[in-house]
């Protein structure tokens, strides 16, 4: 029996939330079948609610050893997978997702707000963006 960490208990919400919302565990056929889109899904969660960048949440993941015996981890994945991953997830995905997610826990009102973190789409530094920003006006 693993240990019920919160993190456990939490990637085990999302294996429910997605086998309800009959995510399939792969892309495509043909993808290399190292890490399932479910473990993906969970990591980018985790790394999300902890609040790391890519290569950090890397480096803690070798300490979470109940996470990763839960998520049956072959191996830990690069920073660029987890990257790559996110760049992947469409729009349709998340939405059939976050509807399951309202379905499961029965939520019967829903408040959104707008968020102004600052967070970036991209995987640039904030120099690099700058830079690309006025070389595109000169």
């Amino acid at each position: 029996m693993l240990k019920e960490s919160r993190y456990v208990r939490l990637a085990n919400t999302m294996y429910r939330i997605l086998r309800n919302s009959r995510t399939p565990l792969f892309l495509h056929r043909k993808s290399n079948h190292v890490f399932t889109i479910w473990q993906h899904l969970v990591l980018l969660t985790i790394r999300q609610y902890e609040g790391k960048s890519y290569r950090m949440f890397v480096e803690w993941l070798v300490e979470a050893y109940y996470l990763r015996a839960f998520l049956q981890l072959s191996h830990i994945p690069h920073f660029t997978t987890l990257q790559k991953s996110t760049d992947r997830v469409n729009s349709m995905l998340l939405e059939k997702i976050i509807s399951s997610f309202i379905i499961l826990t029965g939520t019967r009102h829903i408040f959104a707000g707008i968020d102004s973190s600052g967070f970036k789409v991209t995987h640039a530094s904030q120099y690099y963006t700058e830079r690309e920003r006025e070389r595109e006006i000169n």
